[in-house]
């Protein structure tokens, strides 16, 4: 990073296909797929935070050493999240998909885009109140290493907490939520037995594979971000990571109804965006 201010230049189109050809050559990131108006606002904020005067400084940068790549990834995502984030969906998961789980002597689970790891508490604390989570495999990926260096601590600062314990009320909760955490003056840490069987991968929604197949797979809020006409992409790559039976639960703004890819998916709650794929696979 540069330790001298300068003016940041207005981007160019040529300058977005070129850094577009740079990355996909590079490190087969296609941000070509991604929602443009917001994909540049992004790309502006980077070139300010790391005081570049624009996207060709940039990819100079980041070719020089992977670490630069992985801090641009750190800056360039979007690491919104909250405990218990849309409530509704794991009520929906506790009452429609839980049942099935625990019929089942093991579980494999996905979570894509787990950024700083609220919705592993989520998941871990549902699976813990189920009875299912000793029985659970958990892969926790994101497209950025940072996030999940900050998703192994979870931590939510005191500040959030009183919205998390709404959300984990209205989302089903059975307990407390402060049995799960120790509290400080400034941050609540949830406690470790929670993630004794997660495993922690760098996932790419657009060029990844995991090389296994999951029971669920929670991808939430990520979809929204790519252009809808290339959304058909990421979402193949899901379902071929699904099982057969296996369930995919998205965000509840997001929709598959567009969706022609490999499998057939069939709706469990339209509205929480819950869908299943057949025990039979059609392809």
């Amino acid at each position: 990073m540069q330790s001298e201010a300068k003016i940041t230049e207005p981007i160019t189109e040529k300058g977005l296909d070129d850094f577009y050809d740079f990355l996909e050559d590079k490190y087969g990131l296609h941000l070509r797929w991604y929602n443009q108006a917001s994909l540049k606002r992004r790309l502006e904020k980077v070139l300010m935070e790391f005081r570049l005067r624009d996207l060709y400084s940039l990819m100079l940068l980041i070719v020089s050493d992977r670490k630069h790549y992985e801090k641009f990834l750190d800056h360039f995502t979007v690491n919104v999240t909250e405990c218990f984030r849309e409530p509704k969906s794991w009520l929906e998961i506790r009452e429609s998909i839980i049942p099935f789980m625990q019929r089942q002597q093991n579980l494999s689970v996905l979570i894509v885009g787990g950024s700083t790891g609220e919705e592993l508490v989520s998941l871990a604390i549902l699976l813990e109140e189920t009875k299912l989570l000793n029985r659970a495999r958990i892969v926790c990926s994101d497209l950025s290493e940072a996030a999940l260096e900050q998703a192994r601590r979870p931590i939510i600062p005191r500040a959030k907490i009183m919205d998390a314990i709404k959300n984990y009320e209205l989302s089903g909760g059975q307990k407390e939520l402060e049995m799960y955490y120790q509290s400080t003056a400034t941050s609540c840490h949830f406690h470790s037995y929670l993630f004794e069987n997660v495993e922690y991968r760098h996932f790419d929604i657009t060029q990844s594979e995991l090389g296994e197949q999951f029971d669920l797979i929670i991808c939430r809020n990520l979809l929204i971000y790519f252009q809808t006409q290339h959304q058909h992409h990421p979402l193949a790559r899901l379902v071929r990571h699904l099982k057969p039976g296996g369930f995919l639960n998205i965000g509840e703004q997001e929709s598959l109804s567009f969706y022609r890819g490999p499998g057939n998916l069939q709706i469990v709650s339209t509205s929480q965006k819950i869908y299943r794929q057949d025990l039979i696979p059609s392809y």
